[in-house]
């Protein structure tokens, strides 16, 4: 066990009751963590009427926010997981007591180097909303004399964050060591990206640049209005926001029918030019971030968590996506081929027989019937089970179109989703054929094989001097050797203290029958302290084997 894992043993020990509490504690006596007699102790608390997903979720709810996004963030990799698990994971709610206005007030004074009265004209002690990272008042600007939200990072989160971050990363990393059957889910690989996107959502200072990266490509091309940013008061602990009035958006809402189907529509093509167009868009757009205006405006809160497509991913996806609205099989799985990983090899024809077999309920359909989330995720539940693993931003988009859809259809049922995103997913691709953008890929090629042609010779001549010279060197890295090198280290180790042991039983037997003094017992001392400390050390031996199962 790593020392940062024993420096932090409150909080593991923490970490194992709640999880021992939900029935967790097998699974703990699994990972040869130091917790191992605290977990005998208790005893689970459970409802038998839940199922393992529900149990899983509240333990993440009890252990806290790193534990709360980084199961939100699990809910994104439909790819990996059961559905079950990701829609039980998708109901995690990090709402928490508020944090003293006090504290809020010391966080700003410290930030901003002023009193709290020269920053603001006036100030609401009594927060909007209370949440696990951070907590939002209104307040009064007093230059453009409008009402913001300013957003506060809880003083001393990050560290909370950075301690979870650390046991969790030793957890997952036992847990893909010593239980073949969650390999599969490559957990270090999760805890890294959860870190890396954790640790950027609580920056608020980068929360502002991808908002006003959002106003300038997004707010301009779309019905969406995105609030917009003081900049003055933007820092990795405070955000400051136009504070936007409205309505939550609910099942129940009472708003007219043409005035629920335009917002939902405007919500989609949004998502589709966000997605599709340029590249860059909310990666949470479920209703808690969003509010309707006074004027029938769908405002999109909460940038904290974004996603990217390069060039090439979004032209996988809308041609994809094309595919998939065609009801073109084939096309389907030549895309799905080219954006998956796979984890095996994969048998091409079993595959397009699985899409063929989807695209046949989906044709039986109208097109108003259709459904674009079911759609997707059933095409991830055939991904999976041929061992195709997405790239973690695909999945991230997947689940996006899922919750965009979702509460699309909260808005206005009978939505048709393929017919209000048809027309944009035609026309982005025919823009893939325009004059323009065909210059711009042969100047691009153009270009690569330019240089190329330019380094071409010279690489060659390298590796053929090298290869005329005996030098030429191929490296060769072997992935997850690590168990079998442990396993290796410690059999060698056992093996020489074995060794070591058996040498200081002679040599202490030859002293023994010398008779040299000084005596202990009458034998002598030296001999009888040989004995003494093989005794330890092979006790000690033995016990080590019996307790790691080496026999």
């Amino acid at each position: 066990m790593e020392l940062k894992t024993f420096t932090n043993m409150a909080r593991l020990k923490d970490m194992a009751f709640i999880l021992a509490k939900y029935g967790f504690g097998d699974l703990l006596q699994r990972l040869d963590l130091p917790v191992k007699k605290l977990v005998h102790s208790i005893s689970p608390q459970i409802d038998a009427d839940m199922d393992v997903f529900q149990r899983i979720r509240l333990a993440l709810e009890e252990l806290g926010p790193t534990f709360v996004k980084f199961g939100q963030i699990l809910s994104m990799r439909p790819d990996m997981l059961p559905l079950p698990m990701i829609r039980e994971l998708t109901k995690l709610q990090d709402a928490v007591s508020p944090i003293p206005f006090e504290d809020v007030k010391a966080v700003l004074e410290q930030e901003f180097d002023t009193s709290l009265e020269c920053m603001f004209q006036s100030f609401d002690p009594e927060p909007v909303a209370a949440a696990s990272l951070s907590q939002v008042h209104k307040a009064i600007h007093p230059g453009a004399k409008r009402v913001v939200a300013v957003k506060v990072r809880r003083p001393g989160i990050v560290k909370t964050v950075e301690t979870d971050l650390n046991i969790l990363e030793t957890l997952a990393r036992q847990a893909h060591n010593n239980i073949d059957a969650l390999q599969v889910y490559d957990l270090p690989a999760i805890v890294e990206t959860c870190r890396r996107t954790l640790l950027r959502e609580i920056d608020f200072s980068r929360e502002a640049r991808y908002i006003q990266i959002a106003k300038s490509k997004i707010e301009q091309a779309s019905d969406i209005l995105i609030p917009e940013v003081f900049t003055e008061y933007a820092t990795p602990r405070v955000l400051v926001t136009a504070f936007v009035k409205g309505t939550k958006i609910t099942s129940d809402m009472d708003l007219p029918e043409t005035d629920r189907k335009s917002l939902a529509a405007a919500g989609l093509r949004s998502a589709v030019l966000q997605i599709l167009d340029h590249g860059f868009y909310h990666a949470d757009p479920h209703p808690g971030n969003m509010v309707i205006t006074s004027d029938n405006r769908l405002c999109l809160m909460d940038w904290g968590m974004v996603g990217r497509l390069t060039p090439d991913e979004k032209n996988d996806l809308l041609f994809l996506i094309r595919a998939a609205v065609d009801k073109d099989s084939k096309k389907v799985t030549e895309m799905l081929l080219n954006i998956a990983t796979a984890q095996k090899t994969v048998t091409v024809q079993q595959l397009e027989k699985d899409i063929m077999d989807i695209m046949d309920v989906y044709m039986s359909l109208p097109l108003k019937d259709i459904q674009m989330g079911q759609l997707l995720e059933d095409i991830v539940q055939v991904l999976k089970s041929h061992d195709l693993r997405l790239p973690p931003d695909m999945s991230i988009v997947i689940k996006a179109l899922i919750t965009v859809e979702g509460t699309a259809r909260m808005l206005y049922p009978d939505l048709d989703v393929i017919s209000e995103a048809e027309p944009h997913v035609r026309k982005l691709v025919s823009r893939q054929y325009s004059k323009g953008y065909m210059w711009q890929r042969l100047r691009n090629n153009l270009a690569a094989m330019w240089t190329l042609q330019k380094h071409l010779p010279d690489t060659l001549s390298t590796i053929l001097k090298k290869i005329q010279h005996n030098e030429l060197i191929i490296g060769f890295d072997h992935k997850n050797l690590s168990p079998l090198q442990k396993a290796l280290e410690n059999s060698f180790n056992r093996l020489t203290l074995g060794i070591v042991l058996g040498a200081l039983i002679i040599g202490s037997s030859m002293i023994i029958t010398t008779g040299v003094g000084p005596l202990l017992f009458g034998y002598p001392a030296l001999g009888m302290s040989g004995y003494l400390i093989s005794a330890i050390l092979g006790l000690w031996l033995v016990i080590t084997i019996i307790r790691g199962r080496g026999y």
